[in-house]
Protein backbone atom coordinates (compact mmCIF):
# COMPACT_ATOMS: atom_id res chain seq x y z
CA UNK A 1 0.00 0.00 0.00
CA UNK A 2 1.01 3.74 -0.84
CA UNK A 3 0.25 7.25 -0.72
CA UNK A 4 -0.58 8.62 -3.94
CA UNK A 5 0.63 12.08 -3.61
CA UNK A 6 -0.93 15.06 -5.84
CA UNK A 7 1.00 17.83 -6.65
CA UNK A 8 0.43 18.98 -9.79
CA UNK A 9 -1.31 22.38 -9.47
CA UNK A 10 -4.52 23.13 -11.49
CA UNK A 11 -5.29 19.04 -11.96
CA UNK A 12 -8.19 17.17 -10.72
CA UNK A 13 -8.64 13.97 -9.55
CA UNK A 14 -11.01 11.54 -10.96
CA UNK A 15 -11.77 7.81 -10.96
CA UNK A 16 -11.68 5.29 -14.26
CA UNK A 17 -12.87 1.84 -13.38
CA UNK A 18 -10.63 0.66 -10.28
CA UNK A 19 -7.95 3.38 -11.26
CA UNK A 20 -7.36 6.92 -9.71
CA UNK A 21 -6.23 9.05 -12.66
CA UNK A 22 -4.26 12.71 -12.35
CA UNK A 23 -6.07 14.59 -14.79
CA UNK A 24 -4.66 18.20 -16.56
CA UNK A 25 -5.91 19.94 -19.36
CA UNK A 26 -8.06 17.19 -20.84
CA UNK A 27 -4.87 14.58 -20.41
CA UNK A 28 -3.94 11.76 -17.87
CA UNK A 29 -0.64 12.59 -16.06
CA UNK A 30 -0.81 9.95 -13.39
CA UNK A 31 -2.69 7.26 -12.61
CA UNK A 32 -2.77 4.59 -9.89
CA UNK A 33 -4.81 1.06 -9.01
CA UNK A 34 -6.84 2.17 -6.19
CA UNK A 35 -6.33 -1.28 -4.28
CA UNK A 36 -2.64 -0.33 -3.91
CA UNK A 37 -3.40 3.29 -2.58
CA UNK A 38 -4.23 3.30 1.50
CA UNK A 39 -4.18 7.54 1.27
CA UNK A 40 -4.57 10.16 -0.99
CA UNK A 41 -2.93 13.29 -0.37
CA UNK A 42 -3.90 16.32 -2.46
CA UNK A 43 -0.78 19.85 -1.91
CA UNK A 44 -2.64 23.06 -3.15
CA UNK A 45 -5.21 23.62 -5.97
CA UNK A 46 -6.36 19.84 -6.59
CA UNK A 47 -9.91 19.04 -7.57
CA UNK A 48 -11.83 15.89 -6.88
CA UNK A 49 -14.77 15.11 -9.14
CA UNK A 50 -18.10 13.75 -7.10
CA UNK A 51 -17.59 9.94 -8.56
CA UNK A 52 -14.08 9.54 -7.01
CA UNK A 53 -15.51 11.57 -3.85
CA UNK A 54 -17.62 9.06 -3.52
CA UNK A 55 -15.28 6.31 -4.39
CA UNK A 56 -12.93 7.36 -2.18
CA UNK A 57 -15.09 7.07 0.92
CA UNK A 58 -16.32 3.52 -0.05
CA UNK A 59 -13.11 2.49 -0.44
CA UNK A 60 -12.16 3.85 2.94
CA UNK A 61 -9.40 5.42 1.17
CA UNK A 62 -8.05 8.05 4.00
CA UNK A 63 -7.71 11.63 1.66
CA UNK A 64 -6.02 14.80 2.72
CA UNK A 65 -5.87 18.65 2.11
CA UNK A 66 -2.97 20.56 2.39
CA UNK A 67 -2.19 24.02 1.25
CA UNK A 68 0.78 24.18 -1.06
CA UNK A 69 3.13 24.96 1.67
CA UNK A 70 2.04 21.78 3.15
CA UNK A 71 -0.76 23.13 5.72
CA UNK A 72 -2.86 20.32 6.95
CA UNK A 73 -6.48 21.46 6.24
CA UNK A 74 -8.55 18.45 6.51
CA UNK A 75 -9.14 15.00 5.47
CA UNK A 76 -12.41 13.24 3.76
CA UNK A 77 -13.05 9.86 5.49
CA UNK A 78 -15.31 6.98 5.25
CA UNK A 79 -16.20 6.92 9.03
CA UNK A 80 -14.30 7.70 12.33
CA UNK A 81 -13.07 5.10 13.57
CA UNK A 82 -15.86 3.04 15.42
CA UNK A 83 -13.90 1.72 18.38
CA UNK A 84 -15.35 3.97 21.05
CA UNK A 85 -13.90 1.91 23.81
CA UNK A 86 -10.48 2.05 22.71
CA UNK A 87 -10.45 5.86 22.53
CA UNK A 88 -12.62 5.96 25.95
CA UNK A 89 -9.52 3.86 27.38
CA UNK A 90 -7.12 6.69 26.00
CA UNK A 91 -9.00 9.56 27.21
CA UNK A 92 -9.12 8.00 30.49
CA UNK A 93 -5.49 6.74 30.98
CA UNK A 94 -3.67 9.53 29.48
CA UNK A 95 -5.51 11.31 32.97
CA UNK A 96 -3.55 9.10 34.77
CA UNK A 97 -0.24 11.36 35.56
CA UNK A 98 2.01 8.39 36.33
CA UNK A 99 1.30 6.43 32.75
CA UNK A 100 1.20 9.58 30.69
CA UNK A 101 4.95 10.17 32.20
CA UNK A 102 6.04 6.35 31.18
CA UNK A 103 4.90 7.23 27.52
CA UNK A 104 6.62 10.39 27.58
CA UNK A 105 9.75 9.20 28.31
CA UNK A 106 9.25 6.16 25.77
CA UNK A 107 8.94 8.79 23.38
CA UNK A 108 11.86 11.17 24.60
CA UNK A 109 14.00 7.80 24.43
CA UNK A 110 13.48 7.03 21.76
CA UNK A 111 14.28 10.06 19.89
CA UNK A 112 17.17 10.65 21.48
CA UNK A 113 18.60 7.34 20.57
CA UNK A 114 17.59 7.52 17.22
CA UNK A 115 19.46 11.21 16.97
CA UNK A 116 22.80 9.76 18.45
CA UNK A 117 22.80 6.45 16.30
CA UNK A 118 22.41 8.75 13.05
CA UNK A 119 25.06 11.20 14.23
CA UNK A 120 27.31 8.57 14.92
CA UNK A 121 26.27 6.58 11.70
CA UNK A 122 27.40 9.76 9.44
CA UNK A 123 30.21 10.73 11.82
CA UNK A 124 32.08 7.27 10.21
CA UNK A 125 32.72 8.97 6.87
CA UNK A 126 33.44 12.89 8.60
CA UNK A 127 35.11 12.27 11.86
CA UNK A 128 34.21 15.38 13.09
CA UNK A 129 34.90 16.08 16.58
CA UNK A 130 31.99 18.06 16.91
CA UNK A 131 29.73 15.60 15.91
CA UNK A 132 31.69 12.86 18.28
CA UNK A 133 30.57 15.87 21.10
CA UNK A 134 27.43 15.91 20.01
CA UNK A 135 27.10 11.85 20.63
CA UNK A 136 28.68 11.95 23.79
CA UNK A 137 26.18 14.79 24.59
CA UNK A 138 22.68 12.59 23.54
CA UNK A 139 24.20 10.03 25.66
CA UNK A 140 24.61 11.60 28.97
CA UNK A 141 21.07 13.22 28.18
CA UNK A 142 19.29 9.40 27.39
CA UNK A 143 20.42 8.78 30.86
CA UNK A 144 18.49 11.70 31.82
CA UNK A 145 14.98 10.46 30.47
CA UNK A 146 14.43 7.87 33.54
CA UNK A 147 14.87 10.20 36.58
CA UNK A 148 12.63 12.83 34.57
CA UNK A 149 9.53 13.08 37.12
CA UNK A 150 7.46 15.49 35.00
CA UNK A 151 6.90 15.98 31.51
CA UNK A 152 7.97 19.85 31.38
CA UNK A 153 11.16 18.44 33.18
CA UNK A 154 11.19 15.39 30.31
CA UNK A 155 10.10 18.23 27.41
CA UNK A 156 14.01 20.44 28.48
CA UNK A 157 15.62 17.30 28.07
CA UNK A 158 14.47 16.91 24.92
CA UNK A 159 15.11 20.54 23.93
CA UNK A 160 18.71 19.70 25.22
CA UNK A 161 18.99 16.68 22.80
CA UNK A 162 17.52 19.21 20.02
CA UNK A 163 19.93 21.91 20.62
CA UNK A 164 23.10 19.07 20.13
CA UNK A 165 21.71 17.08 17.71
CA UNK A 166 20.86 20.57 15.50
CA UNK A 167 24.12 22.20 16.60
CA UNK A 168 26.12 19.78 14.73
CA UNK A 169 23.45 18.72 11.91
CA UNK A 170 24.76 20.98 9.19
CA UNK A 171 28.26 19.89 9.39
CA UNK A 172 26.82 15.97 7.61
CA UNK A 173 25.97 18.26 4.36
CA UNK A 174 28.81 18.53 1.95
CA UNK A 175 26.97 20.79 -0.64
CA UNK A 176 27.88 23.87 -0.31
CA UNK A 177 25.17 25.48 -2.25
CA UNK A 178 23.04 23.94 0.29
CA UNK A 179 22.81 26.01 3.89
CA UNK A 180 21.35 25.08 7.04
CA UNK A 181 21.67 27.73 9.80
CA UNK A 182 20.25 26.04 12.71
CA UNK A 183 16.78 24.85 12.99
CA UNK A 184 14.51 27.49 12.52
CA UNK A 185 10.58 27.18 11.18
CA UNK A 186 7.63 29.12 10.88
CA UNK A 187 8.57 30.09 8.02
CA UNK A 188 12.10 27.88 7.42
CA UNK A 189 14.58 30.34 6.63
CA UNK A 190 17.67 28.06 4.68
CA UNK A 191 17.24 25.38 2.02
CA UNK A 192 17.80 22.46 4.21
CA UNK A 193 15.80 23.59 6.93
CA UNK A 194 12.71 23.95 4.20
CA UNK A 195 13.07 20.18 3.44
CA UNK A 196 13.09 19.29 7.44
CA UNK A 197 10.00 20.75 7.49
CA UNK A 198 8.12 19.54 4.39
CA UNK A 199 9.66 15.98 5.61
CA UNK A 200 8.71 16.71 8.89
CA UNK A 201 4.80 17.03 7.48
CA UNK A 202 4.81 14.17 5.01
CA UNK A 203 6.31 12.11 8.56
CA UNK A 204 3.30 13.32 10.52
CA UNK A 205 0.52 12.58 8.13
CA UNK A 206 1.71 8.74 7.28
CA UNK A 207 1.50 8.70 11.02
CA UNK A 208 -1.80 10.61 11.53
CA UNK A 209 -3.31 8.02 9.06
CA UNK A 210 -2.59 4.75 10.91
CA UNK A 211 -3.72 6.27 13.84
CA UNK A 212 -7.17 6.67 12.01
CA UNK A 213 -6.59 2.94 10.92
CA UNK A 214 -6.24 1.70 14.77
CA UNK A 215 -8.70 3.71 16.31
CA UNK A 216 -6.97 6.34 18.77
CA UNK A 217 -7.76 9.92 18.95
CA UNK A 218 -4.92 11.56 17.07
CA UNK A 219 -5.21 14.71 19.09
CA UNK A 220 -4.50 13.46 22.95
CA UNK A 221 -0.86 12.53 23.41
CA UNK A 222 1.42 12.13 26.53
CA UNK A 223 4.35 14.18 25.33
CA UNK A 224 2.57 17.00 23.30
CA UNK A 225 -0.19 18.98 25.57
CA UNK A 226 -3.51 18.99 24.73
CA UNK A 227 -3.91 22.32 22.20
CA UNK A 228 -6.66 23.32 19.92
CA UNK A 229 -6.06 21.95 16.42
CA UNK A 230 -3.02 19.95 17.36
CA UNK A 231 -2.69 16.29 16.73
CA UNK A 232 -0.54 15.55 20.20
CA UNK A 233 -0.72 11.70 19.64
CA UNK A 234 0.81 12.26 16.12
CA UNK A 235 3.64 14.40 17.09
CA UNK A 236 4.39 12.09 20.15
CA UNK A 237 4.76 9.19 18.13
CA UNK A 238 6.55 11.11 14.92
CA UNK A 239 9.64 11.64 17.40
CA UNK A 240 11.24 8.38 17.20
CA UNK A 241 11.05 8.21 13.30
CA UNK A 242 12.44 11.76 12.73
CA UNK A 243 16.04 10.71 11.92
CA UNK A 244 15.45 7.26 10.06
CA UNK A 245 12.85 8.78 7.62
CA UNK A 246 13.48 12.07 6.99
CA UNK A 247 16.62 13.51 8.44
CA UNK A 248 18.20 11.05 6.53
CA UNK A 249 16.47 11.96 3.55
CA UNK A 250 17.04 15.87 3.69
CA UNK A 251 20.67 14.60 3.88
CA UNK A 252 20.43 12.26 0.79
CA UNK A 253 18.89 14.34 -1.03
CA UNK A 254 21.28 17.02 -1.06
CA UNK A 255 24.57 15.23 -0.77
CA UNK A 256 24.11 13.72 -3.82
CA UNK A 257 22.70 16.67 -5.85
CA UNK A 258 18.72 15.18 -6.21
CA UNK A 259 18.20 18.54 -4.45
CA UNK A 260 20.17 21.51 -6.01
CA UNK A 261 20.45 24.84 -5.00
CA UNK A 262 18.55 25.86 -8.19
CA UNK A 263 15.44 24.08 -6.74
CA UNK A 264 15.01 27.17 -4.25
CA UNK A 265 14.33 30.43 -4.95
CA UNK A 266 13.52 34.13 -3.02
CA UNK A 267 10.45 35.01 -2.46
CA UNK A 268 9.79 37.59 -5.08
CA UNK A 269 9.37 35.86 -7.32
CA UNK A 270 5.78 34.56 -5.72
CA UNK A 271 5.69 30.60 -6.03
CA UNK A 272 4.59 29.11 -2.66
CA UNK A 273 6.67 26.51 -0.36
CA UNK A 274 6.44 23.68 1.90
CA UNK A 275 6.68 23.92 6.07
CA UNK A 276 5.45 22.32 9.39
CA UNK A 277 2.04 20.06 9.98
CA UNK A 278 -0.51 22.31 11.26
CA UNK A 279 1.15 25.46 11.80
CA UNK A 280 0.16 28.35 11.70
CA UNK A 281 0.75 29.60 7.93
CA UNK A 282 3.11 33.10 7.43
CA UNK A 283 1.95 35.44 4.50
CA UNK A 284 3.94 34.44 1.42
CA UNK A 285 6.34 37.43 1.79
CA UNK A 286 7.70 36.45 5.10
CA UNK A 287 9.36 33.08 3.46
CA UNK A 288 13.09 33.95 3.29
CA UNK A 289 13.80 31.31 0.70
CA UNK A 290 10.73 28.47 -1.01
CA UNK A 291 11.22 25.38 -2.88
CA UNK A 292 9.88 25.06 -6.54
CA UNK A 293 7.37 22.58 -7.43
CA UNK A 294 10.20 20.33 -9.42
CA UNK A 295 12.27 20.27 -6.11
CA UNK A 296 9.09 18.96 -3.93
CA UNK A 297 8.05 16.55 -6.48
CA UNK A 298 11.42 15.05 -5.93
CA UNK A 299 11.68 15.31 -2.47
CA UNK A 300 8.60 13.75 -1.77
CA UNK A 301 9.11 10.74 -3.91
CA UNK A 302 12.40 10.24 -1.94
CA UNK A 303 10.51 9.75 0.83
CA UNK A 304 8.16 7.74 -0.27
CA UNK A 305 11.06 5.32 -1.30
CA UNK A 306 11.72 5.93 2.31
CA UNK A 307 8.90 4.42 3.84
CA UNK A 308 9.50 1.24 1.31
CA UNK A 309 12.00 0.62 2.70
CA UNK A 310 13.09 -2.33 5.21
CA UNK A 311 14.04 -2.30 8.82
CA UNK A 312 13.96 -4.36 11.24
CA UNK A 313 11.25 -4.09 13.89
CA UNK A 314 12.94 -4.59 17.12
CA UNK A 315 9.99 -5.40 19.10
CA UNK A 316 8.54 -8.21 16.41
CA UNK A 317 11.95 -9.15 15.08
CA UNK A 318 11.20 -9.03 11.85
CA UNK A 319 12.13 -6.94 8.48
CA UNK A 320 8.93 -4.86 7.86
CA UNK A 321 8.75 -1.61 5.54
CA UNK A 322 9.02 1.74 7.20
CA UNK A 323 5.30 2.18 6.48
CA UNK A 324 4.64 -1.09 8.05
CA UNK A 325 7.02 -0.29 11.07
CA UNK A 326 4.45 2.89 11.65
CA UNK A 327 1.76 0.77 11.49
CA UNK A 328 3.07 -1.86 14.08
CA UNK A 329 3.89 1.50 16.47
CA UNK A 330 0.69 2.93 16.82
CA UNK A 331 -1.11 -0.67 17.82
CA UNK A 332 1.80 -1.17 20.32
CA UNK A 333 0.59 2.24 21.85
CA UNK A 334 -3.09 1.04 21.86
CA UNK A 335 -1.95 -1.95 23.84
CA UNK A 336 -0.25 0.08 26.32
CA UNK A 337 -4.34 1.53 26.57
CA UNK A 338 -5.75 -1.81 26.85
CA UNK A 339 -3.84 -4.02 28.38
CA UNK A 340 -0.65 -2.01 29.61
CA UNK A 341 2.33 -3.49 27.72
CA UNK A 342 5.09 -1.67 27.58
CA UNK A 343 5.59 0.64 24.89
CA UNK A 344 8.94 0.07 23.50
CA UNK A 345 10.16 2.99 20.96
CA UNK A 346 11.43 1.92 17.67
CA UNK A 347 15.48 2.40 17.54
CA UNK A 348 17.89 2.12 15.29
CA UNK A 349 21.58 0.69 15.80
Amino acid sequence: MAILYVTEQGSSLTKQGDRLVVMKQGKAIHWAHAFKVEQVALMGNISLSPAVVGFLLEQGIDTVFLTYFGRYRGRLISQFGKNIELRRQQFKKIDDLEFKLKQARSCVKGKINNCRVFLRRRNQEFNNPDITNAVHRLRRLASQVDSADSVESLMGVEGAGAAAYFGSFGKLIKNSNVVFSGRNRRPPKDPANVLLSLGYTLLANAIHTQVNIVGLDPYLGCLHSAEYGRPSLVLDLMEEFRPALVDSTVIYAVNTNIIKHTDFYKPDEREPAAFDFAEKEPLREEYPILLRHEGMKKFVSLFEDRLNRKAIHPARGLRLTYRNILLEQVRMFARTITDESAYIPFTIR
